[in-house]
């Protein structure tokens, strides 16, 4: 039996529920605990291990555990780099394995169908065209990306775009009549919704673009074009 997934929003209530029931615990001398152990370089670090077996969102653990680890210890900051090379790579690995299971059932399918998008210390734009589009993955570390989706048509069901920015940002642009879901965790940063309302579209049935993911000190933003 898979083991159920909890949203970002959930696992920090959770956390944060756990640690104000031990300081106050503590203050009434009911447990005792070193004070130097509840930093926030810890807090992040418990929090991205929380985020890796408790979440889909894999990548806002590593961010997390990585934030508060090169804090604790700043010789171990090269290793950022091996993180984010490891993070493209694992990325691009899985979603070319949705790609080929899609596949399978779906013959008219296209490379154009998914958009994968990496700024690192800069910033890019991508123009998407699809028939069919099925998400992907935008991540955005010390950089920016614009993505323009209007020319394209939202497959059917569920369709995931995961985003990770970092000191960063990520600019969405779709059509007016998509049925958008947004459950990204905003931290020090913000995702805002700047989609238009026209009461002449309707919203597309049985067709879903889910935005989930962590902006961590950075934003991101959706928005429409008539």
């Amino acid at each position: 039996m898979e083991t159920p997934k909890l949203h970002g929003r959930v696992i920090i209530g959770i956390l944060m529920i756990i640690l104000g029931a031990l300081f106050v615990m503590r203050n009434y001398e009911i447990l005792d605990f070193p004070y130097e152990y509840f930093t926030w370089e810890y807090f992040f670090i418990l929090i991205g291990v929380l985020f890796l077996f408790l979440s889909r969102n894999k990548a806002a653990g590593f961010v997390f555990i990585a934030i508060g680890l090169f804090n604790l210890v700043p010789e171990l900051w090269p290793l950022l780099l091996v993180l984010i090379g490891l993070y493209i790579i694992y990325g691009r690995t899985r979603h070319n394995k949705q790609k080929n299971e899609s596949a399978e059932t779906e013959q008219t399918k296209s490379s154009s169908d998914y958009v994968e998008s990496v700024s690192i210390f800069g910033g890019g734009s991508k123009i998407i065209n699809s028939d069919n589009f099925k998400g992907g993955s935008i991540v955005s570390i010390f950089g920016g990306s614009e993505i323009n989706l209007v020319n394209s048509k939202l497959g059917e069901g569920e369709n995931n775009i995961e985003i990770t920015a970092v000191f960063g940002g990520t600019t969405l642009t779709v059509p007016p009549d998509w049925n958008v879901i947004i459950d990204v965790l905003p931290i020090f940063g913000g995702f805002s919704d700047k989609r238009m309302k026209d009461p002449n579209k309707k919203i597309q049935e049985g067709r879903t673009l889910l935005l989930k993911g962590v902006v961590l000190f950075g934003g991101g933003e959706i928005k429409t074009i008539f």
